[in-house]
């Protein structure tokens, strides 16, 4: 029986940024005002997004985890300070880039270097830290503090958050969470589903949904 993963798709979401957004600083010419500033742009969304996961973390995660793994959830506290040093370097890379644009590789090789450190933590979260919490809590305790974050949040950022997860699942993940992170009528989640998943994973989601008006 699969069990409750608290960490996976939201780190699946942001390997993909990671990678999308690495790719895209090099080769994004410097030359071009409008693309550089683009770029920053989303540097600094994607900044934000992974200092707020941090606290989010800290503030439903590890109060759990810490009951199982004290000192495992005081590592990644260090961790989650360290990384944000990292995130402010990289936004200073991309302010610089933007600029000035002496090194047209400058910000590529900062994003390259973030994404290196934030894989590894990653790593720790879902080999050590997700075991931890299978082995001391039920999925129950588990859902709680799912149903607690997302009780933290609007119902606008809570679908936002889901549609951006969605294109990264495999197809049982995708199932999982359209289940219970879309509400609303079969043709309005349909809608919402074909704006952001490829064809296959359409497909596989009407397979596994009888009957519920998901249409690939």
């Amino acid at each position: 029986m699969s069990r409750l993963d608290v960490y996976t798709a939201v780190h699946k979401m942001q390997r993909a940024r990671l990678f999308e957004l690495t790719v895209e600083a090099g080769k994004t010419d410097p030359a071009d005002p409008v693309a550089a500033a683009r770029l920053a742009a989303a540097v600094d969304a994607l900044a934000d997004e992974l200092v707020a996961h941090g606290e989010h973390e800290e503030r439903f995660i590890h109060p759990v985890l810490r009951v199982q793994a004290s000192g495992l959830a005081d590592a990644l506290e260090v961790a989650h300070v360290e990384l944000d040093t990292r995130l402010d370097e990289l936004r200073h890379a991309s302010a610089t880039q933007a600029a000035a644009g002496d090194d047209p590789n400058l910000l590529y090789r900062a994003l390259a270097g973030f994404t290196a450190a934030y894989l590894e933590h990653l790593a720790v979260e879902e080999s050590q830290a997700l075991p931890a919490l299978w082995q001391g809590c039920g999925d129950d305790e588990l859902m709680g503090v799912l149903v607690s974050f997302k009780g933290s949040r609007s119902d606008t950022e809570n679908l936002t958050s889901v549609l951006a997860q969605l294109p990264t699942l495999n197809p049982p993940e995708i199932t999982r969470m359209a289940a219970v992170g879309l509400a609303g009528s079969a043709p309005e989640v349909a809608e919402l589903l074909a704006t952001v998943l490829d064809p296959g994973q359409l497909g596989a989601l009407r397979a596994s949904l009888p009957g519920k008006g998901v249409k690939a």
